[in-house]
């Protein structure tokens, strides 16, 4: 069996039914004519692939040769035109008579010609009249004096993302626009249809759908900034509709150019009259002015084009080299000037409202993209001296991320990781921020950054107080969760951000009403326990409860194995080891929850506990009371004016004065001045 010959395949008289004949014979077999078809099969796929692959190499090139097509076909149909005029031109000529007595144009012809013009007029009105009548709140049809109708008829409009159907429209096509209108159900009176929208023809483009799926005979209407995709029912009714809107666009083309031709014309300075016969063609004063260059005269145009495919650096940069070619020697005094920069500026309008639509986050916005989608719109608004806008926006954006990344956080599990979590994502986000920020903004736009980091911080907080202080959660757990946001603002700071004093000054107050709050759940439980004592030693049943019980006391920074006796009992009662526990806990996760300028209620807090607690072991004389009494005061309460001073450098005046009251503070020794002499030269 011969392998596949290519050079066969290339030849001009290559017939495929000769081809696959002589294969045939030469095969022995169906097994062997079935590798020469997957051989085939395969030079097939390969020579599509290179097709394919060639095709996205040049896909600019395809789509540059399209638009000078376009643009070439405009300029064939301008020339067609002009050679229609002049034939007629010359046609006239040829038979008008010099003399005006043969072939001159009689009275009659020319009423006669009045006479069609009104009729048609007339015609013209009465149909847009009868437009009017049908189409509920209509547009004045009848304001532009050569509006004429060029096609009708009911088309369906297509979800251009989804691909589904959405309504049923009648469909006008004028001269200078497009109206759009839809079905009245239920109809009363002569209006058949409902106005929905009317678009110009020179903001038009219209674009051929391929059939795809259930959408088939269907173009798409481009309008900036709306895409309307609509089906017709057959293939002659969708290419009739696509040769109108061809024709449409022909008129306003020709339109535009004979108005342009006719300002220059208006424009053009008028030579001076010949005062001297004899003045020679040299010294006449008729100096030309330069045509523009041609990517100057149709820069709105590609200004269009860029904006639709959002090209907007690409925009600007264009707007920029126009204002810059239109400011030069060379065309300062042409008369297109005035004109073509009126249009860029209203180009610049439009490209600015879109790039404010880009950052609103009303607008569809969504913050997959991340900050970084918003950069482009934000340095082209900062180039339009537009920084203030800009940056109001962005912070905006900012905060929506910010909003939707803490929304995402789920509360599973148990409160503090929940915390911790919200605190990890709030803090990430704000980094993010700042730095794209300051990327993106000048230095004195620092302020507004720092004022809404500061707002979003205080409703992050108002969101965790909600959920953390509450009577339920216990103090350890506020303070978890406290000392875990503390932390994140921490690191925050390596940003350069400083957010611990609004953190603070967001928690002084539920840190503040927490503690109170445990103050009285401690001493109204503290008066049922003491009241209902037996004031007997606790049994912990095991060694392992001795063991778990003394290791628990040991963190808190009592040592009570000598207060074990007969291996599993505590020589302490159960009111006694609840408020060596709670009133040190208090202390302890006080002094780390609280700032300085909190110092005054946390002493108070542990004050009033003490106080309440010796108060009332006052009143009772049982000896074993009187046992735990001196335990109190000999070993709890020294314990925790050493560690009160140890963790901020000085005592608790509160709690001193009330050692002092029952004669348990023993000041420290003073140092003496007396130098010591520590050499035996003397003795």
């Amino acid at each position: 069996m011969s392998d596949i010959n290519m050079e066969k395949f290339a030849v001009s008289d290559f017939v495929p039914e000769r081809y696959v004949k002589e294969l045939a014979k030469s095969c022995v077999g169906g097994e062997e004519l079935q590798q020469q078809k997957d051989k085939i099969q395969s030079l097939a796929d390969e020579t599509a692939n290179a097709l394919k692959k060639n095709v996205y190499e040049n896909y600019m090139q395809f789509i540059e040769t399209a638009t000078e097509i376009s643009h070439l076909e405009a300029e064939m149909y301008k020339l067609s035109h002009l050679l229609s005029e002049q034939r007629t031109v010359l046609t006239t000529l040829s038979h008008a008579s010099i003399l005006g007595n043969e072939n001159a144009i009689s009275r009659e012809s020319l009423d006669n010609h009045d006479v069609e013009a009104e009729r048609a007029e007339e015609q013209r009105k009465n149909k847009l009249n009868l437009i009017s009548e049908k189409v509920e709140g209509c547009m004045n049809l009848l304001d532009v004096p050569d509006r004429t109708v060029l096609h009708e008829g009911d088309l369906l409009e297509i979800d251009a993302e989804e691909n589904t159907a959405i309504q049923r429209m009648h469909v006008y096509l004028f001269n200078d626009c497009l109206m759009l209108t839809s079905w009245i159900s239920n109809r009363r009176g002569p209006n058949r249809y409902k106005f929905q929208a009317c678009y110009p023809i020179s903001t038009l483009a219209v674009v051929n759908v391929r059939d795809l799926g259930s959408v088939k005979q269907a173009f798409k209407v481009l309008a900036f900034p709306d895409t309307r995709v609509f089906q017709c029912n057959s293939f002659a009714i969708k290419k009739d509709w696509l040769d109108k809107f061809d024709i449409a666009k022909k008129m306003h083309i020709e339109k535009e150019t004979s108005k342009q031709k006719k300002k220059d014309s208006q424009d053009k300075p008028k030579p001076e009259l010949l005062e001297s016969p004899s003045l020679s063609v040299e010294e006449l004063p008729s100096p030309q002015q330069a045509p523009l260059p041609e990517w100057l005269a149709d820069v709105t145009e590609e200004l269009d084009v860029l904006i639709v495919e959002r090209h907007f650096q690409k925009t600007y940069e264009l707007m920029v080299s126009a204002q810059k070619a239109l400011d030069t020697e060379e065309h300062k005094n042409h008369p297109q000037r005035s004109d073509l920069l009126k249009r860029i500026e209203q180009k610049q309008k439009v490209l600015i409202e879109i790039l404010l639509k880009e950052l609103d986050v009303t607008h569809n916005w969504s913050p997959r993209g991340g900050l970084q989608s918003s950069r482009q719109p934000v340095l082209i608004l900062n180039k339009f001296n537009m920084t203030s806008q800009a940056c109001e926006l962005f912070l905006a954006i900012c905060s929506h991320t910010v909003k939707v990344h803490v929304k995402g956080v789920q509360l599973e599990g148990s409160i503090n990781s929940y915390v911790k979590q919200v605190g990890e994502v709030f803090f990430c986000s704000l980094s993010d921020a700042l730095t794209e920020f300051i990327t993106l903004f000048p230095k004195n736009k620092i302020s507004a950054l720092v004022v809404w980091a500061s707002t979003q911080l205080r409703m992050l907080m108002s969101q965790i107080i909600k959920q953390v202080f509450t009577p339920q959660c216990a103090l350890d757990s506020v303070l978890d969760c406290v000392q875990s946001l503390r932390d994140q603002c921490l690191l925050f700071c390596e940003f350069g951000l400083d957010l611990r004093f609004q953190m603070n000054s967001c928690l002084r107050a539920p840190i503040v009403k927490a503690l109170r709050e445990y103050r009285e759940k401690v001493m109204d439980s503290m008066k049922n326990k003491v009241s209902e004592d037996k004031w007997t030693p606790v049994n912990m049943h095991t060694k392992a409860g001795v063991n778990k019980f003394l290791t628990q006391m040991e963190s808190l920074g009592l040592i009570l194995a000598k207060y074990i006796i007969n291996e599993t009992w505590v020589d302490l009662s159960s009111s006694t080891i609840w408020f060596a526990q709670s009133v040190i806990t208090i202390q302890k996760v006080g002094l780390q929850l609280v700032t300085k300028d909190m110092m005054d209620v946390l002493d108070e807090c542990i004050y009033a506990v003490f106080n309440s607690r010796l108060k009332l072991s006052i009143g009772n004389d049982s000896s074993y009371a009187q046992k735990n009494f001196k335990f109190i005061l000999d070993t709890v309460m020294p314990l925790m004016l050493r560690c009160y001073k140890e963790e901020v450098g000085y005592d608790n005046e509160k709690l001193v004065s009330l050692a002092k009251k029952f004669g348990v503070y023993k000041p420290p020794p003073k140092k003496s001045n007396i130098t010591k002499y520590t050499s035996n030269e003397y003795l």
